[in-house]
């Protein structure tokens, strides 16, 4: 197939300081392009301009003799909306009191008298952008008068060049034959490159990377003075990180900058040894360790350019975070051979991967440019081999690909797995943008340029796009192959593209190939959908916009299976849902715009996080005060155990470090009659104003049958939604909960009765719950899990019986809820409750039943509570993956819904077996719900409407799985 034009992806390209979406800075080398800023809009340093980006205008950064060799060039994505690009106000004061010269600095700057908080509001981010100057002009003069010849250009990335004091060093005294420049640059590289404050960098909490200013022809000692006064007013503690793991051998390290462990960054010296030893240190749970989560890590990169030779291996339980806003550079070498150079799941010399795919749970990857340009073209190499799980992402990646002819690189290759969520993602080039095949998955937030193939999907049973934009590939969505199950698109574009979407099966449903297409816009795009004997929907070299097809079986609640190819009625929005026409969305804050003065520390406001300290005081203190004061709080990875509810008010913001554990424990919620939240967000159902919270499990330890994990209440909708983000819930199965193998062993050859079931591991009420008058509720990448086995690597895997009585239960009276990528299993009664809701989205939802059942059935340990609205069940029942009860203006766009096991067995869900191992699993009931792409295992009847039964598996056979690809109540 020819393929189209080559043509320039538009203004601006993804490079190292340069996060998807986001305003940026960027150091440019004189002979480069870039984009104008405004002269009018603003002035700053020595007349050189800053502020408001021209529209569309670009141009080259002359070599003048009398100027640096490099600016920082203000940037934006959003150039169209005129929107500044102005530097923040700051002050400056010189240590010993004398004036700084005035004339090379900006008159707005003033950051008060000596001894206040100089970064409160010319941040982090500002400073490292001069210590890119500061590393690079200073750095170049230093080197001059030492050696009498110029240092090398930095590359083009956003970090400082090398330098040849230690980065990792905290002192602030230079050796004896160094200059006193050499000592801010020292002091400096601790603090705002290597080390920024290591408690709060995770994932960004604090910017190490731009600034918002322009600097010209800068008097170096005026930047050397600059220097001085900003380290005297900061925080000279911290370079030292807080995090603990409590079941982790003494010494044991979470936060790990890879710069501790020798790697550069200088896109020279070979770096990957020196990451692999910082993932790998410390007794962690690598390839041959099953799992464990005593050993959690948080591996930093600082901005710079890392050679990579061999693959990054990744382990269990594991953060790979890059500076937000100054992308570090993973680059392949040129004699790079290997298959993948990032590596989630390593293949072991028997052909096998390290970890099952479907236990690969916990991970991060996120803030980096994967570059494969160095390496042939004609190499079969892809940037991230990611066979995971649930409670895994990738987010805000910029792929750097060969656009060559001959090109077989790949951006990311899935294989396998049970996954997940994947989202802010960019690429340019390669055969196959992503080449990909997992059970199911939701990928939110791709743009994809000048790839052959932008998607390429191996397999599926359920997969859900949102928000993709392709632009210039030969073709969008390759679907041909034959294990394609259904596919989900929305609100997704495709541009310059002759193809936009390809599929391979012949023959009607119910094969593979199952799709429903909402709101998917095309330009210059002549096919549409093309089928294997052709032409299946007409596009045009002019813009138009699949408002829905589909393909598949449908149902009614009294009709089906129809067959049926082609245009859909698309849903009917409800207005709350939608931002612009598209769904809400909303990617998880990194803070890195906020000073380090407004973020505070869990461990340094007084909790312990050390699994045995009751930390309930310290956290409610501390949420009560940060939020109050509008700081972020730092939750430091450890497991903070809590005697009572943690009440988490309005207006916070909570981030995170390598998954801290939230561990409820004691008689307070032990009463199964009076449930208590142990996290409540909000004071009351139907409180106003709204929180962020972010990258966090929260658990119980031993007998809670009186807990519900979490409690949302706020009514979020007036304004900004609150947002959940990696936020898991997590009953059981490891080190701490007293909920493990030696204590909750499975019994599958006991028949179990309410006399003889084991009241030590009924460890949760629920996991959460949405009361009615909370509305404005954003979840993405949220796993509300019941163990199924233990995690611990002692146990290597043994399944395990726990007790949880309810999943999610959402009551919102109002709405809208938004449910990204969220899954919910093994719990009793069910998975997903919608009762007495409205206006809820669903994108790939998961379930699974427990395994146990029916052994109890779903009428054990619970009983039915008609607070909470519990469904009842008959002998024999197992728990609903998806109940809806007096619902309206439920969209679900994809769902998994799965039972696996019959006591323990997992022949019942074997293919030809009947698909026996639980009657029912989704239930309707007075309520109007469309569903897209629904996908069972192991259920023989597959919808069940106001108690009677509306789709049997057998007339919906799609392989392992059976599919509907479109049901409207």
């Amino acid at each position: 197939m020819a393929r189209a034009e080559t043509r320039s992806a538009p203004f601006p390209q993804p490079v190292a300081c340069e996060p998807p979406n986001h305003k940026f800075m960027r150091t440019v080398q004189c002979g480069e392009s870039a984009r104008k800023c405004d002269p009018s809009a603003s002035h700053g340093w020595n007349g050189v301009a800053v502020a408001r980006v021209w529209r569309g205008s670009n141009f080259t950064v002359p070599c003048s003799s009398g100027s640096i060799r490099r600016r920082v060039v203000c940037c934006t994505e959003a150039a169209a909306s005129g929107r500044s690009c102005r530097p923040r106000h700051a002050s400056l004061s010189a240590a010993n009191g004398d004036s700084v010269n005035k004339k090379h600095v900006d008159p707005r700057l003033d950051l008060g008298p000596p001894g206040s908080t100089a970064l409160r509001a010319f941040q982090l981010h500002g400073l490292l952008a001069m210590s890119t100057l500061l590393n690079g002009v200073v750095g170049d003069h230093h080197q001059r008068h030492r050696h009498g010849a110029r240092a090398p250009a930095p590359n083009k990335a956003c970090h400082p060049p090398s330098t040849k004091l230690p980065l990792s060093s905290t002192s602030t005294t230079a050796p004896a034959s160094e200059s006193s420049v050499s000592t801010v640059c020292l002091f400096v590289s601790c603090i705002f490159v290597g080390h920024v404050d290591t408690r709060l960098v995770n994932s960004g909490l604090v910017n190490l990377a731009y600034g918002n200013f322009v600097v010209d022809e800068l008097n170096y000692v005026v930047v050397v003075v600059f220097f001085v006064v900003v380290v005297n007013h900061v925080n000279h503690d911290i370079c030292r990180s807080l995090g603990v793991a409590p079941f982790a051998p003494g010494g044991y390290k979470v936060f790990r900058n890879v710069k501790d462990y020798g790697a550069v960054g200088d896109g020279a010296t070979d770096d990957t040894a020196a990451i692999n030893r910082a993932i790998s240190e410390g007794d962690r749970c690598g390839p041959g360790c099953v799992g464990s989560t005593k050993t959690p890590g948080l591996i930093y990169f600082p901005p710079g350019t890392y050679l990579i030779s061999s693959p990054i291996v990744d382990f269990y339980y594991t953060q790979l975070i890059g500076n937000p806003s100054c992308l570090p550079v993973l680059k392949a070498t040129s004699s790079f051979k290997d298959r993948w150079l990032l590596d989630g799941d390593q293949y072991g010399p028997n052909g096998k991967l390290a970890w099952g795919s479907t236990n690969v749970f916990w991970r991060q990857v996120a803030n980096f440019v994967i570059d494969l340009t160095n390496a042939p073209s004609n190499l079969l190499v892809a940037g991230i081999h990611w066979p995971t799980a649930q409670a895994t992402s990738l987010s805000n990646i910029v792929f750097r690909l060969s656009e060559a002819p001959d090109t077989q690189h790949q951006g990311v290759f899935i294989e396998e797995g049970s996954a997940g969520y994947v989202g802010d993602l960019v690429f340019y080039g390669g055969a196959q943008a992503l080449s990909i095949g997992n059970q199911q998955f939701t990928m939110r937030n791709l743009t994809i340029y000048n790839a052959q193939t932008a998607i390429q999907q191996i397999w599926s049973w359920g997969w859900t796009y949102i928000g993709v934009s392709i632009n210039n590939c030969s073709v969008g969505f390759d679907f041909s192959a034959t294990a394609v199950g259904s596919i989900v698109i929305v609100d997704s574009h495709i541009k310059d593209t002759p193809v936009g979407v390809v599929f391979g099966q012949s023959s009607a449903p119910p094969l593979s190939n199952n799709f429903a297409f909402e709101n998917v816009g095309l330009k210059n795009v002549p096919v549409a959908i093309q089928g294997p004997s052709g032409t299946v929907l007409a596009g045009s070299t002019g813009a138009s916009t699949i408002a829905a097809w589909g393909r598949g079986h449908k149902y009614t609640s009294t009709s089906g299976p129809t067959s049926f190819e082609g245009a859909i009625a698309p849903n009917s929005r409800t207005p709350s849902l939608v931002a612009g026409g598209d769904y809400y969305t909303r990617s998880k804050p990194q803070y890195q715009n906020v000073p380090l003065s407004a973020i505070v520390s869990a461990r340094d406001a007084g909790a312990k996080g050390d699994g045995s300290t009751d930390d309930t005081a310290a956290l409610n203190a501390l949420f009560t005060a940060a939020a109050a004061a509008d700081k972020v709080v730092f939750l430091d990875a450890g497991i903070y155990k809590v005697s009572s509810t943690i009440k988490i008010p309005t207006g916070s913001r909570i981030f995170g470090e390598a998954y801290p554990v939230i561990l409820s424990s004691g008689a307070f919620f032990q009463n199964a009659n009076s449930p208590k939240p142990v996290v409540q967000i909000g004071a009351a159902s139907g409180a106003g104003g709204s929180v962020e919270w972010s990258n966090t499990i929260v658990s119980t330890q031993g007998a809670q049958p009186g807990a519900i994990l979490i409690e949302f209440n706020l009514a979020s909708g007036g304004g900004t939604p609150s947002g959940l983000w990696d936020v898991h819930t997590r009953v059981g199965g490891f080190a701490g909960t007293n909920l493990q193998l030696a204590n909750c062993p499975k019994t599958p050859s006991v028949i179990v009765t309410a006399a003889n079931l084991n009241q030590n591991c009924v460890a949760a009420f629920m996991s959460m719950h949405v009361t009615a008058g909370a509305t404005g509720l954003y979840m993405e990448n949220c796993w509300l899990w019941v163990a199924d086995h233990d995690i611990e690597k002692e146990a290597n895997n043994q399944q395990i019986t726990v007790y949880a009585g309810r999943g999610l239960l959402v009551e919102s009276v109002a709405g809208p809820v938004w449910l990204y990528g969220t899954s919910v299993e093994h719990h009793q009664m069910y998975e997903y409750q919608l009762a007495g809701t409205k206006a809820v989205f669903m994108g790939q939802i998961q379930t699974e039943t427990a395994y146990y059942q029916k052994n109890p059935d779903a009428r054990l340990p619970f009983a039915p509570a008609a607070a909470y609205r519990d469904p009842v069940f008959l002998a024999g029942d197992s728990g609903w993956g998806l109940r809806v009860v007096d619902s309206a203006d439920v969209l679900v766009y994809g769902a998994g819904v799965y039972s696996f096991f019959d006591n323990y067995n997992v022949s019942c869900s074997d293919i030809g077996s009947g698909a026996v191992c639980q009657k029912r699993d989704v239930s309707i009931e007075h309520s109007t719900v469309s569903v897209y792409n629904l996908n069972t295992v192991g259920a023989t009847k597959m919808i069940t409407v106001d108690g009677v039964d509306v789709a049997d598996y057998s007339d919906n056979i799609d392989d392992f799985i059976a599919s509907i690809a479109l049901f409207r109540s």
